[in-house]
Formats: structure tokens, C-alpha cells, sequence
């Protein structure tokens, strides 16, 4: 009886450790989602980009829909909705040798819309891939069915406002700005998959930063800027969600037509 017991209990404590382990497996490691974010990195892809502005809101202000080629190097984006939008509807980027070839296309009132191009250091993606940063598991979500752990970190950068184009106006001699802020990305990962769906940027510090520079190209000094912003300045929130598809697939980017006739 006692050796049955006995079996018995070494049955029961085998079974916990199956269950343990089953309730473990796909659980976050942050090894693992760094190994996870630099296969994102060097991988190709299709995503849509949303902006929203304010506080718990769900509206989206912007829908942009894009592709991306690691290498060689190659990105594409379009406005969904060019003909509403004023300012960038459609971005290019291509690796010509070593450099970026950054080609962007405005929609401005009452001109044709129209492309410039020059040379850049800066791709695209560059706004979300950051080497050197240390991602810390932040929480658990769900998107489009699919459970995810979210990576966060933090980072600084700094918003330049160039006034120094702009025409002498109003006795204000054009200037150029250049502000700190801190911005917080977030890396939605779905360790079953191995895949990214998702990066979170918040902008709200950036955000703060740009109407602080209009303040300064208005007149005031950096203090009297940051003052007035912290009495009644607007102090909504700002994101940018990638929701990224097609992870690794057939993804193929011709350069605009229109561009090509250039």
C-alpha cells in the first residue's frame, strides 16, 4: 500500500512538472525576443501605419499602407487616401551604393502634386529599428486574435524645426530649432509565430516638442515657450501604430510610375 502511494505521489508531482511546463512554453524571454526583433530587422514585409491623436481615442487620423525589402535595402508607402491628404501622400527609398535615395511625393493646395528627391542617410525604417536598445517585457495584449508580450524602451531624439527657408515675415528672422525628447517604442511579439505584429511609437514628448519650436519661431525664448505650453499648451497624446503583414512573403516593390518618368 505504502509503495502505491508512493508511485502514486511520484505520478502526481510528474504530472505538475508536464503542466508547469506546459504552462510555460511560449511565455516570454527576452533573449528570445531580442533573437525575434533582429529577424524582424533583417526580414521583408508589408504593413499599415496609423496615427491617432488624444487621450482613449480609437479614431485614426492617418492610414498609410507600405512595404518594406531588407536587402537590398528598398521601402514603399502611400496615403490610403491621397486625395484627402495635404503634405506627404507617397514615399520611395532605395539604396543607390552606400547611400539612401529618399524620394517623397506632396500633395500641397493648389499645385499638382509633385516629387522631390535627394540623398539620405535616413531610411525609413529607421524611424522603429534602433540598434543598442534594451527591451524590457512589458505586458500581455491581443491583436487580431493572435497573443502577444509587448517589449518596451525608451530612447532620446531630438525635433529640428528649420525656419531658415521660410520668407522674413512680420519683423521674425527665420530660425532653426532643435529640441530633446524622449520617445517610447513597443514591440508586440507573438512568440508561438516568432513574429512582430505590431510596434507602437508614442509621440506625445515629440508632439509637445514641435509646438514648443512654433512657439519660439513666434517670438519667445525657450523658457517663455516652455512656460506658455505648460499653461495652455495641448498635452494630447500622439502614437504611431505599424501593424505589420506578410511577414517574410512575396513582397515586391516597383518604383512609382509616375517617378520613373521624371
Amino acid at each position: 500500500m505504502l509503495k502505491q502511494k508512493r508511485y502514486r505521489n511520484l505520478f502526481v508531482i510528474s504530472l505538475i512538472g508536464l503542466m508547469l511546463i506546459s504552462c510555460t512554453r511560449g511565455s516570454p524571454s527576452d533573449s528570445e525576443a531580442e533573437e525575434i526583433i533582429h529577424d524582424f530587422w533583417e526580414g521583408d514585409y508589408e504593413y499599415t501605419v496609423y496615427s491617432k491623436h488624444g487621450e482613449g481615442s480609437e479614431r485614426f487620423h492617418e492610414e498609410v499602407k507600405g512595404k518594406l525589402i531588407s536587402d537590398p535595402y528598398q521601402q514603399y508607402e502611400q496615403a490610403v487616401d491621397a486625395s484627402e491628404t495635404q503634405g506627404i501622400v507617397e514615399q520611395y527609398w532605395y539604396m543607390q551604393g552606400e547611400n539612401v535615395v529618399y524620394n517623397m511625393k506632396m500633395s500641397v493646395s493648389n499645385r499638382p502634386d509633385y516629387w522631390t528627391t535627394f540623398e539620405s542617410g535616413a531610411k525609413g525604417s529607421d524611424m522603429y529599428i534602433k540598434e543598442d536598445l534594451a527591451f524590457t517585457f512589458d505586458r500581455e495584449e491581443t491583436v487580431s486574435g493572435r497573443k502577444v508580450c509587448v517589449y518596451r524602451t525608451q530612447f532620446e531624439e531630438e525635433h529640428v524645426a528649420d525656419y531658415s527657408q521660410l520668407p522674413e515675415e512680420d519683423g521674425k528672422v527665420p530660425e532653426k530649432f532643435t529640441l530633446p525628447f524622449a520617445m517610447v517604442m513597443e514591440y508586440y511579439i507573438d512568440f508561438t509565430e516568432k513574429e512582430v505584429v505590431r510596434i507602437r511609437l508614442d509621440g506625445t514628448d515629440s508632439a509637445r516638442a514641435a509646438e514648443i519650436a512654433n512657439l519660439m519661431y513666434s517670438g519667445m525664448t525657450q523658457e517663455e515657450a516652455e512656460e506658455e505650453f505648460r499653461e495652455n499648451g495641448s498635452e494630447e497624446t500622439y502614437e504611431v501604430i505599424y501593424d505589420i503583414k506578410n511577414f517574410n512573403g512575396a513582397v515586391e516593390i516597383d518604383p512609382p510610375e509616375d517617378l520613373k518618368e521624371l
